[in-house]
């Protein structure tokens, strides 16, 4: 708060840097005003995206995907540079 007091008795001068100084302190506080709400409405789009969900596109399963998930018993399965693709192609999907 201000001291209203202290410029009763002030010079013209004196009044004139107080006001000057009001002024600038101001205009510092539109500043800093207008970067936070700047500011604030960044974080609320970011918190906006934050929630909003992705929707992944399943893949069809192969062939050899749905015989392998039909039998009950695990199989030995040969074609590893296939499987290790298909694995890749569903952590990029969940990425994305």
């Amino acid at each position: 708060m201000y001291d209203y007091a202290k410029y009763e008795n002030a010079t013209p001068k004196q009044l004139v840097y107080a006001l000057s100084l009001a002024e600038k302190r101001a205009e510092k506080l539109s500043l800093q005003l207008k970067e936070n709400e700047e500011f604030f409405k960044f974080l609320q789009k970011k918190l906006r995206n934050s929630f909003s969900t992705k929707k992944i596109k399943k893949e069809e399963l192969t062939k050899e995907t749905k015989a392998i998930l039909a039998k009950d018993e695990p199989t030995p399965y040969t074609n590893f540079d296939r499987l290790l693709e298909a694995v890749d192609k569903e952590i990029e999907a969940e990425n994305a």
